[in-house]
């Protein structure tokens, strides 16, 4: 656990002195909720931030109800997601706007001996400024344990993902492209945490990000006595 403490904390530290006016926080948490052999909840909420963290960018709270096509492998998701923003156009002074957006999602999973391979196909409807726009996400994750032969309890684990994302029925197609790697350590069968770092290209512009997540599945619940 003191290894996980110094990980963080050397991660924070050493991003966080190369901010520049390109450089963002995100923070996530992750939550799988399984309802039965079929059906599962997913969620999350992520804040992100400007080089300060109390400087809000984004906060972002999203949830879907998932359909198990085959057991621990092909899974189909309706979702929908809030989305808050806030851009500065002057010194403490910001343009804020919200979005709305319904969200179907198909993922399937694979392994190739240690490694773990997750594809996710995802179609998005936004509604803001008045308007709904189409998007089309595909993202590429490889997880890959280091000390055990398994994502299991006191497992160390790189993540490494790329997503791309296309505009529909719109001239400029390409919408964006993040590239992240992370370092994570399994808690509990419950908690997993991890950390590292995502390069976000969005058209002519790049920005580098320091990401810290936790993941919680199938929290135990008390019923009422």
């Amino acid at each position: 656990m003191k290894k996980l403490v110094v990980l963080f904390t050397l991660a924070f530290t050493v991003f966080s002195q190369a901010q520049d006016n390109d450089f963002r926080n995100w923070g996530t948490v992750n939550i799988n909720q399984k309802i039965d052999e079929k059906f599962n909840f997913s969620s999350d909420i992520q804040y992100r931030t400007y080089e300060d963290l109390d400087q809000l960018n984004q906060l972002l709270l999203r949830g879907g109800v998932g359909y198990n096509l085959t057991e621990n492998n092909n899974n189909l998701l309706l979702g929908y997601a809030f989305v808050h923003t806030r851009i500065p156009v002057l010194d403490d002074d910001y343009t804020t706007f919200n979005e709305h957006r319904i969200y179907q999602q198909f993922n399937t999973k694979h392994g190739i001996n240690k490694v773990g391979l997750n594809h996710r196909f995802r179609f998005e409807e936004r509604l803001m400024n008045d308007d709904i726009y189409f998007r089309f996400r595909y993202q590429l994750t490889a997880t890959i344990p280091l000390n055990k032969p398994t994502l299991q309890k006191d497992a160390w684990f790189i993540k490494a993902s790329n997503e791309l994302f296309l505009n529909a029925i719109k001239q400029n197609n390409f919408d964006r492209n993040r590239l992240n790697v992370n370092v994570g350590y399994v808690l509990s069968p419950t908690f997993t945490v991890e950390a590292g770092f995502m390069k976000q290209h969005v058209q002519h512009q790049q920005t580098n990000h320091l990401q810290v997540g936790l993941t919680i599945n199938n929290p135990i619940i008390k019923k009422p006595s």
